[in-house]
C-alpha cells in the first residue's frame, strides 16, 4: 500500500472514530426492536445527551423530530389492506405486537369495507414511553406529520371507507393510594412482559404484566385485552394483586378526554348514557346505569349545532366490577360538584371511572370493562352501543 493510500485510510479511521465518539457522547441510542425507520430526536438532556437515535416514533414526540426516515409506512399499508380485503366480505382481525417493548395495534376489518383500529402502548405518558395494553398512540408517519387530520388515525380510530375518525385518545389511567391520593400513571410502572395469547382471524388476545409500589407496598398488575372480529369494542381485564405484607387501600382511574370525531378538539362532544345525553358535568347514578360514553353530537346548552360526526364511544363495566364513581367533567383533575350545573364546554371534556378497593396481603381484585365505539340512533337522538359480553 502506498504512503498516500495509508494516509487516506488512516484519515478515514480517525474521522470514523471521532464521529462515533461524538455520536456516543451526545446521542442516546434507543432500539426497541420495531425497526419502523430511523429517527433522530431532540431530548431534554437524558444522561447528559441532547439527542436520541431510535427505531420507532410514538405520539408525544412529534415536536422533538430533527429528521426521520420511515421504512414501513403502515398508515398506507392499512389502507391498502382494507382495499385488498374488501372483496373477502367477512369480518376479520389483524394484530401487530412487539412483546419485548409491549406495544402494537389490532385492526378489526368489517365486511362492509370499514375498520376499527386500536393502537396500544404507542404514546408518551409524563414524557416517558408506555409499555403494555394501554390505548393510545399511532404510526410513525402519523406522528411525523403532526397534523390533526392525520392524528385522527391514533388511539382507537374508525375508518368509514374514505377517512379516519377519532374515537379514543391516549387513555388517562393510574393506580394510587386511597389514603394519600398519590397516583402512578402507567409510565411509572415496571414493565414485566407481554405477549399474544391467541391470534386468529376471529379472536386476538394480548396480555401484559406490570409492577408498581403504592404506599410502600408492591403491587402486581396483570392486563388482558380480548378482541373479536366484527365487534366494535374490546374487553379489558385488569387484575391487581397485593404483593406486600400489609393491607393495601388503593384507587384506580380509567378515563379519557377522547376528542370524539376529530383529534385535537372537544367541540361537539357531550356525555351520554342509555336513555339521555349528558350536557353538564355530572356524577352518574350507578344504580341506574352500567356504562357511560362521549358522543360527537354538539352540546345544545352552549349553542353547538348538530353538525358533527354522530360518532360516539363508551366504557361499560360488568356487573360484579361496578366502580365507585362514574362521571363527566371539563377537567380530569376536578370532580363534578353536586348541586351545580356546569356545561361540558372545555377542550378537555372528560369521562372517567374510579374504583376503590382494600386488598389484604396476597389478595387480588379484578376490573372488567368494555372499551368501544357506538353510533347515533337517528330515531332516538341517542347513541346506541353494541351488545357486549364477557368471553
Amino acid at each position: 500500500m502506498s504512503a498516500k493510500k495509508r494516509t487516506v485510510l488512516l484519515s478515514l479511521i480517525v474521522i470514523t472514530i471521532s464521529l462515533l465518539f461524538i455520536f456516543n457522547h451526545y446521542v442516546n441510542i434507543h432500539i426497541g426492536g420495531h425497526f419502523e425507520g430511523f429517527y433522530l430526536l431532540r431530548v431534554k438532556g437524558v444522561d447528559g445527551k441532547k439527542y436520541e437515535f431510535s427505531d420507532h416514533l410514538f405520539v408525544g414526540r412529534e415536536k422533538e423530530i430533527i429528521c426521520a426516515v420511515n421504512l414501513q409506512n403502515r398508515y398506507f399499508s392499512v389502507l391498502r389492506n382494507l382495499l385488498l380485503r374488501e372483496n373477502e366480505h367477512h369480518n376479520h382481525l389483524h394484530v401487530e405486537w412487539n412483546p419485548k417493548d409491549g406495544n402494537g395495534m389490532v385492526s378489526n376489518y368489517f365486511a362492509d369495507g370499514t375498520a376499527l383500529v386500536t393502537y396500544l402502548g404507542r404514546y408518551l405518558d409524563d414524557e416517558q414511553e408506555v409499555h403494555g395494553i394501554f390505548v393510545g398512540g399511532g404510526l410513525p408517519a402519523t406522528v411525523e406529520s403532526n397534523v390533526s387530520y392525520n392524528m385522527n388515525n391514533s388511539g382507537m380510530t374508525y375508518f368509514n371507507g374514505k377517512r379516519w375518525y377519532h374515537i379514543w385518545c391516549s387513555v388517562n389511567e393510574g393506580i394510587g393510594s386511597a389514603v394519600t391520593g398519590a397516583s402512578l400513571t402507567p409510565s411509572k410502572w415496571e414493565f414485566i412482559g407481554s405477549g399474544v395469547e391467541k391470534r386468529s382471524e376471529g379472536t386476538v388476545i394480548i396480555t401484559s404484566s406490570h409492577k408498581a409500589v403504592v404506599d410502600n407496598l408492591p403491587v402486581r398488575i396483570d392486563r388482558r385485552a380480548s378482541f373479536a372480529a366484527g365487534e366494535t369494542y374490546f374487553n379489558l381485564e385488569i387484575k391487581i394483586t397485593n404483593l406486600g405484607e400489609k393491607p393495601l387501600a388503593y384507587n384506580y382511574l380509567y378515563g379519557d378526554e377522547p376528542w370524539v370525531g376529530y383529534y385535537g378538539t372537544s367541540l361537539g362532544d357531550v356525555g351520554w348514557v342509555k336513555d339521555r345525553l349528558v350536557n353538564y358535568e355530572e356524577i352518574i347514578d350507578l344504580k341506574k346505569y352500567n356504562f357511560i360514553g362521549m358522543a360527537d353530537l354538539g352540546n345544545s346548552v352552549i349553542g353547538e349545532q348538530p353538525v358533527y360526526t354522530n360518532l360516539a364511544n363508551f366504557l361499560e363495566w360488568y356487573d360484579a366490577e361496578q366502580p365507585r364513581m362514574a362521571y363527566f367533567t371539563n377537567d380530569m383533575n376536578k370532580m363534578p360538584q353536586l348541586g351545580t350545573k356546569v356545561p361540558l364546554e372545555s377542550n378537555e371534556r372528560f369521562l372517567g371511572l374510579m374504583w376503590e378497593r382494600l386488598l389484604l396481603p396476597a389478595e387480588s381484585s379484578t376490573i372488567r370493562i368494555a372499551v368501544g365505539m357506538a353510533m347515533l340512533n337517528p330515531k332516538t337522538g341517542i347513541p346506541e352501543k353494541p351488545q357486549t359480553s364477557w368471553k
